[in-house]
């Protein structure tokens, strides 16, 4: 693995040496077929690789991200697509070699536009051990997969959605074979024109939820909600929805259900010519890891603003906020666990060309939790170089 990981490091150094002496983007494009593939190179510095509060291991990493994306267009003006695309995550480590790993990630989908219907169909696998949206500490190796269909009527300032997913993850080890699982769902959405570009939105959706090899984790979850979508005011777009929704599992009953507010929204706000700002905000019941819960309800807070200052600087600022909290003790203890975790960061983009972007960031991460073990703080440093041909 270290030496396959060398040898593409290598190759990826020797590309992006060449990088200046070219001065077009090799996408290729023909007709209604695109290719474009890309690949970027990161040095970063991590102060605390494994999350740990009390004896924090520092590191140095080299990842390379290679990836490719093709679309093709078919029918009238190509305005049905068929698309497919692959990224990868390969990631060399400096002192600890045995955390070396490689993340694949290919989407694939068709979607068909049939005036007052529409059809889109993707599947997503990923190959993985990130820890990014979960509640492990460590990399833990995972297979996932996701399909979803969803068909959509349109009828003057009415339209309508019927959805279906199924989603699927294996964990590549016996002692996390109980959290393998699967689920079902289905979803129907109704649209009502209120304004040119803003539509309102009513929602049920369903989910069912298979352990294969746990006892009690099986159950059915149910969202109600309404919002917006679209136009939201002059400069704010995205979908805003909220209600109520219910989880209801098999197991023990001091800690199988969750009946409470639920709400997701995703939002760009347009500051100016030079600025954007995106925000999101999810409050849901989440499947939960940690023993002797079967969820964990979260209040996650996502934003991210680009500010361009002119001659190909960009500036960007993330933040995050997650409060998470537990509705049963652990089996050791009599606490109920709560964990708030926050990151906030900072970077430099240099725009080169249309096809080439270099940078550098900053990042501090920090859960505090009720439960000490599981805090830690992490500081990491970046140096960053993409590019797409």
């Amino acid at each position: 693995m270290k030496s396959k990981l060398l040898i593409l490091l290598v190759l990826a150094v020797f590309c992006l040496s060449i990088f200046p002496l070219i001065e077009t983007a090799f996408a290729w494009e023909k007709g209604h077929v695109k290719v474009v593939p890309e690949v970027g190179f990161e040095e970063r510095y991590d102060s605390n690789i494994f999350y740990d509060h009390e004896n924090p291991k520092h590191d140095f990493m080299s990842i390379l991200y290679p990836g490719i994306l093709g679309e093709y267009g078919f029918g009238a003006e190509g305005k049905h697509k068929l698309w497919a695309s692959y990224l990868a995550e390969l990631a060399a480590f400096g002192i600890h070699h045995e955390q070396n790993y490689g993340n694949h990630d290919t989407w694939q989908g068709v979607s068909l536009d049939l005036d007052r219907y529409t059809v889109d169909v993707d599947n997503r696998f990923q190959f993985t051990s990130s820890r990014a949206g979960t509640e492990f500490e460590h990399r833990t190796l995972r297979k996932i997969d996701t399909f979803n269909a969803v068909a959509g009527f349109h009828f003057n300032k009415f339209d309508f959605d019927v959805g279906y997913q199924y989603y699927w993850v294996d964990y590549l080890s016996q002692s996390l074979e109980n959290l393998n699982r699967y689920e079902n769902a289905a979803a129907v959405t109704g649209y009502v024109q209120v304004m040119p570009k803003t539509q309102a939105l009513l929602e049920f959706a369903y989910r069912n939820l298979q352990y294969p090899d746990a006892s009690g984790r099986n159950g059915n979850a149910y969202d109600f909600m309404g919002g917006v979508r679209g136009e939201i005011t002059a400069k704010i777009s995205g979908i805003v929805k909220g209600g109520f929704g219910m989880k209801d599992y098999d197991g023990d009953l001091d800690r199988k259900k969750f009946k409470n507010f639920v709400m997701h929204s995703s939002i760009l706000y347009d500051i100016n010519d030079r600025t954007d700002l995106t925000f999101a905000y999810y409050r849901e019941a989440y499947e939960s890891v940690y023993e002797n819960n079967n969820y964990y309800v979260g209040d996650h807070f996502l934003t991210n603003v680009d500010y361009e200052f002119g001659g190909g600087f960009i500036a960007k600022f993330e933040g995050m906020l997650f409060n998470n909290w537990y509705p049963s003790p652990g089996p050791t203890t009599n606490t109920k666990r709560m964990d708030q975790e926050w990151r906030a960061g900072i970077g430099l983009d240099y725009v080169w060309t249309e096809w080439l972007v270099t940078g550098m960031g900053y990042r501090f991460h920090q859960r505090a939790s009720n439960m000490g073990d599981r805090r830690y703080s992490q500081n990491v440093v970046d140096g960053h170089i993409r590019f797409v041909f």
